[in-house]
């Protein structure tokens, strides 16, 4: 047998739903005709129903169509919700019921389902149709229905149209006089506030602060460059330090360029001055893009002054050359190289001091630009307040001037539709007509035969697979090894085929010693090798075969098991331990009396009452007499001594019992620490909680594994059974097999007669047939 780790315990194989398929084909075919015979039944009683329609259009004169004209004829929204409206519908039944009401029968017929569908061509375009089973009546109500459309909407336009031109006209006599009070509020607030005054005050403001922010900016960069030269001028030459201060003044008085009059405009002039207006300049200040001649000195100002310094380095290399030139014929204690040395050095005494002169005059001009910049800083927040307030006034005026603009825009608006609407009054230029007179189809609609057939058909194979997949996950009996071992929690050992064709119904015997039904020899021999495998790995030489309930093949299990054993060498006793209804005695054709119950009743050995078989290496200990207190006598004896001296005489014991859940003797006679038990479960028809009640009913029982009796391979595909049950794939020939379980205190209560082998053979085939064919979830 595999080992249990081999299955996957979740997959999805396609092989589980084929055999669902072939297994459940009867409940799908039964869905699959009903379901057609309702789709046949429904077309051939449904009434018939015929399609009946009209096509009606709205278009305006292309020539004097309005681009402006917004009302709510336009769309074809408005004539939908028209002829759909009740009390046009209501107008029409009122119309056509003194004819059509005794022809009709019904109330409810003089309402036919009406659908206007927007054909969405070029204008307007409706389809009209009603689908019923009158279709005289329903052509009558379509032509009504125009009719009294056509004279409705001539009625409601006219509503509509007065009580357009009588709104706008108010809104029109609302606005003119809000634009009044706009306008007289925009005059007085120019009149209050001089705005003129204002406007050109606000542009020379904003000049000033510009020609302010722009001397203030050349003034820092003037006072960082001098921060910055300070430490590498020290010490430095005369020319240096006047050709720095120069430099630095010359780039510190560079003009920002002025912007270009554009986009920016309206933010830097909010006071509403014309554009490109010129600041009034006076005081000093600079026109934009000029340097003033005061504030910029030109070098030639300082030019002697630097032309000092260059003739006094003349002077000293003219003196040092002197000097050079006295050193070659004279010493250097010489008077006139002395008076040299003298004057060379009054000279360098004087550049140092000029230079000392020139950087004192820098740090002065970066004082006395600290103290500009603050003036320019309380100048501009002064201009700066002036000129937000100008800005105010000028903001305020603008808002005014806005809300005169946005009522003048509101009032042409309106005014143009109530122009658009008078013109279009006048010259007419909506047309209605009926594009598609009223028209009926001469075939039925309704019911439609392909596809009602189709859909049967969807229904029942739906519906049929649908109920056979559900019957299949509800179902809780064993169907496969993931059963047994998953959800049983059981080890799987092995299947046994359905045996069909056979009378076995009537009596058990070992099927395995026909020779020519080779088939159910091999599925014994590899059921005898998982088990025996299975014993051996327990330690346990005594086995007892059980059930959950009768009719799950545990007498006939134990009984070719056995033999099947034998056949390999070993000395086997099969024991009927179902003392009740032991039968095991009929099919190997040997006495019932003296059995177990004999010998534990009288406390003789079992050896006494085992009986040779007509197996070679099998004997055989019937069950005895019928006693009513079975379950007390099990009790009074020390059943564990009884067993383990037979036990010692054979390989192995082999015990057949009665089911779990009609008597106790079973539960009593596993405990017995000596015993392993195997379980014998019906496939498809077993319940698996009936399985596992009778396991908690036996307790702390050694299970050895379980055996899946009758798996049906002539009922469903061999790929299905091949998977569920990979060993037993290749059978070929069957037997039937089943008994009925009964009390031995019903039957003698009954008279202890059986019914005649005949009639019960009879009543099983046909009940086996009844099944076959009207329960195919069975």
């Amino acid at each position: 047998m595999p080992a249990p780790d081999s299955f996957e315990r979740k997959r999805i194989d396609p092989r589980i739903y084929l055999g669902i398929l072939v297994f459940r084909w009867k409940l799908i075919v039964v869905c699959f005709l009903y379901c057609l015979l309702g789709g046949v039944a429904y077309i051939e009683l449904a009434p018939k129903q015929y399609l009946t329609t009209a096509a009606i259009a709205v278009h305006r004169d292309p020539a004097t169509y309005i681009d402006t004209t917004k009302y709510q004829w336009a769309g074809a929204h408005t004539h939908i919700g028209l002829l759909r409206s009740p009390q046009l519908n209501a107008r029409v039944v009122e119309k056509l019921a003194p004819k059509w009401a005794p022809r009709l029968g019904s109330p409810g017929e003089l309402w036919p389902p009406l659908q206007v569908v927007d054909m969405g061509a070029g204008g307007i375009a409706l389809w009209l149709k009603i689908q019923n089973t009158h279709p005289g009546y329903a052509r009558a109500y379509l032509r009504e229905l125009i009719e009294q459309f056509r004279v409705q909407r001539e009625i409601v336009k006219d509503v509509s149209y007065n009580a357009a031109v009588k709104v706008l006209e108010d809104e029109l006599a609302r606005l003119k006089e809000q634009i009044r009070e706009a306008e007289e509020q925009v005059i007085e607030f120019q009149r209050v506030n001089q705005m003129e005054f204002v406007q050109i005050k606000g542009t020379l403001e904003l000049g000033y602060l510009n020609e302010l922010l722009a001397r203030h900016q050349q003034l820092s960069t003037e006072r960082w460059m001098l921060e910055v030269q300070f430490p590498r001028l020290k010490g430095g030459s005369p020319e240096m330090i006047h050709d720095a201060y120069l430099l630095t003044r010359e780039t510190g008085n560079r003009r920002a360029p002025v912007p270009t009059v554009g986009a920016g405009a309206e933010a830097a002039n909010p006071t509403g001055a014309a554009p490109g207006t010129e600041p009034v300049m006076g005081s000093g200040v600079a026109t934009p893009g000029t340097t003033p001649e005061a504030e910029t000195p030109a070098r030639e100002d300082r030019f002697d002054e630097g032309r000092g310094y260059q003739d006094l380095r003349v002077r000293i290399a003219h003196l040092e050359r002197q000097r050079k030139e006295l050193l070659v014929s004279a010493q250097p204690d010489n008077p006139k190289i002395r008076a040299i040395d003298e004057e060379i050095a009054g000279l360098r005494a004087r550049l140092e001091l000029m230079a000392e002169v020139e950087f004192a005059r820098m740090k002065e001009r970066a004082a006395a630009i600290d103290l500009q910049m603050e003036a320019l800083e309380e100048a501009q927040r002064r201009w700066k307040n002036s000129y937000l307030m100008a800005s105010r006034k000028g903001a305020d005026f603008r808002h005014l001037q806005l809300v005169v603009g946005r009522l003048e825009s509101m009032y042409n608006s309106l005014y143009n539709r109530l122009n658009d609407l008078k013109i279009d009054r006048e010259i007419k230029a909506e047309f209605f007509a009926v594009s598609q007179p009223v028209h009926t189809e001469p075939k039925p609609v309704w019911p439609d035969p392909w596809k009602i057939l189709f859909a049967s058909l969807a229904a029942g194979l739906g519906s049929g697979l649908g109920l056979a997949l559900l019957a299949f996950f509800i179902d809780d009996k064993v169907q496969s090894v993931n059963d047994v071992e998953v959800e049983v929690g059981v080890p799987f050992l092995g299947g046994i085929p359905f045996w069909v064709h056979t009378d076995l119904a009537t009596r058990i015997r070992p099927i395995v010693s026909e020779q020519h039904r080779s088939g159910a020899a091999e599925a014994y021999r590899a059921l005898r090798t998982n088990v025996l495998s299975a014993v051996d790995k327990a330690g346990k030489k005594v086995l007892l075969i059980t059930s959950a309930d009768s009719k799950e093949g545990k007498t006939l299990t134990a009984l070719n098991l056995a033999i099947m054993i034998a056949k390999t060498g070993k000395r086997v006793l099969l024991a009927d331990m179902d003392l009740r209804r032991g039968v095991l005695h009929k099919s190997l054709e040997v006495e019932r009396q003296p059995g177990i119950t004999d010998a534990l009743r009288d406390g003789r050995p079992l050896r006494e009452i085992v009986v040779a078989t007509p197996h070679e290496n099998l004997w055989f200990a019937p069950a005895g007499s019928l006693v009513k207190n079975t379950s007390e006598l099990l009790h009074a004896v020390d059943l564990q001594a009884v067993l383990g001296e037979v036990a010692e005489q054979y390989d192995y014991v082999v015990m057949d019992s009665a089911p779990v859940l009609r008597v106790t003797d079973t539960v009593i006679v596993a405990g017995i620490p000596l015993c392993g038990v195997i379980y014998v479960a019906h496939a498809n028809h077993t319940p698996k909680p009936i399985i596992k009640y009778s396991l908690d009913m036996l307790g702390d029982v050694h299970v050895i594994g379980l055996i899946v009796n009758s798996i049906e391979m002539h009922r469903i595909s061999s790929l299905y059974y091949t998977y569920q049950y990979p060993n037993y794939a290749y059978y070929s020939y069957a037997y039937a097999y089943g008994y009925d379980y009964d009390l031995y205190e019903e039957r003698t209560r009954a008279g202890g007669r059986r019914p005649p082998p005949r009639l019960a053979g009879m009543r099983q085939r046909l009940a086996r047939w009844f099944r076959r064919t009207f329960m195919p979830a069975e």
